[in-house]
């Protein structure tokens, strides 16, 4: 949270709700301040070397942490990579896909993304999200390498509420509701998360994958996307983000600190339904997604008049509220409500819902 920089009457506190990365809470953030000057503790993180004792430790703590929050079972490597999810767009095709082919379970704009670039090593299938339960069409021949799914759609404010049992490994983008929820490792064979949203800073994507996948990369595969080198190396191929880590560690602290992630899957649900709720109760505002599949984490919404949504951000911008604007692919309104963000935030963005009401426009004249 911060002042407005306005020099006329009291300064109103300012919140974000961008969907491109998440705000660190207030504790965090001081730790990784009083990190970076450095001090009694070490030099500065800023200048950590990634080979120094100092560094490995730090990763080492970071993925004991990873795997007592979620669970992980043996079995399971624990990789640290540079590059957003995005770049696992390609890893993961790169690593599994063998030439074959392989399904996408296709629910918004991101696993469309995904499903594109996946298309580039091989035949990538688009599966509609209604019907990923229905594998009827694989049984006339061999099965595919893959499933893929977008736990979270950001753009479409779309979430899957469980994640399906399939008789292939199931790979899960789950960049934008990573630690908001357990993970079924009966069921998730491979998760990749970039860390900018509930649980860091940019430049660090996650990667948890079953070590019967590894080693199956085709040969034109760069060294620091294979799976496979990474685990040999420690995940150190490349100089990993090492700052984006030491966030990472303060981030998971505090998530163990405040109950875990069972803690947070109940602040995604409370905070979202109240969104929802004031969305829902004001005739000027629309949600479009059916209730079963709308995403705690970044709920979006219509006017129910598109030519008032100027005139809704910027009512919201004077109320403090920033960053409400949806994904340019499709406009309307959306609020990402990050594990990050404060409590004084979301009650700040229901309490403007709840009173909005559109511009008297020239039409209504």
């Amino acid at each position: 949270m911060a002042p407005s920089s306005s020099t006329d009457g009291p300064q109103v506190p300012r919140h974000s709700f961008a969907a491109a990365a998440g705000p660190l809470p207030d504790p965090v953030a001081r730790q990784v301040a009083a990190a970076c000057r450095g001090g009694a503790e070490g030099p500065s993180i800023l200048g950590l070397s990634f080979v120094s004792e100092r560094y490995k430790t730090l990763q080492r703590d970071t993925e004991a942490a990873l795997r007592r929050l979620l669970g992980i079972p043996e079995g399971f490597r624990v990789l640290f990579l540079s590059g957003g999810a995005t770049a696992q767009f390609a890893a993961v095709p790169l690593n599994l896909l063998s030439g074959g082919r392989a399904v996408y379970v296709e629910s918004g704009h991101w696993s469309r993304r995904a499903r594109e670039e996946a298309g580039r090593y091989g035949v990538a299938i688009a599966l509609a999200a209604d019907v990923v339960a229905e594998w009827a069409g694989w049984r006339a021949g061999p099965p595919p390498a893959y499933c893929h799914l977008t736990s979270n759609e950001t753009a479409d404010g779309v979430q899957f509420s469980d994640y399906p049992a399939v008789p292939v490994p199931l790979a899960v983008d789950m960049t934008s509701d990573f630690l908001t929820r357990r993970i079924d490792f009966d069921r998730v064979a491979l998760a990749y998360a970039g860390t900018q949203k509930s649980i860091g800073v940019s430049g660090l994507t996650l990667v948890i994958v079953r070590e019967d996948l590894l080693g199956r990369a085709l040969p034109a595969t760069p060294r620091v996307l294979d799976y496979a080198r990474q685990a040999e190396c420690d995940s150190r191929v490349n100089t990993p983000p090492v700052f984006a880590v030491f966030v990472l560690k303060a981030m998971l602290d505090w998530i163990e600190a405040q109950g875990g992630v069972s803690a947070m899957a109940d602040n995604a649900r409370r905070r979202s339904g109240a969104v929802y709720w004031a969305v829902d109760d004001n005739p000027a505002l629309r949600a479009f997604v059916p209730p079963e599949r709308r995403s705690r984490i970044n709920p979006c919404f219509h006017l129910a008049d598109p030519g008032d949504t100027a005139h809704f951000l910027a009512a919201a911008a004077a109320a403090g509220l920033d960053d409400l604007q949806g994904h340019p692919a499709l406009g309307g309104i959306r609020a990402s409500l990050y594990n990050g963000l404060s409590e004084a935030a979301v009650t700040a963005l229901v309490g403007f819902l709840d009173a909005y009401a559109p511009r008297v426009s020239a039409r209504a004249a």
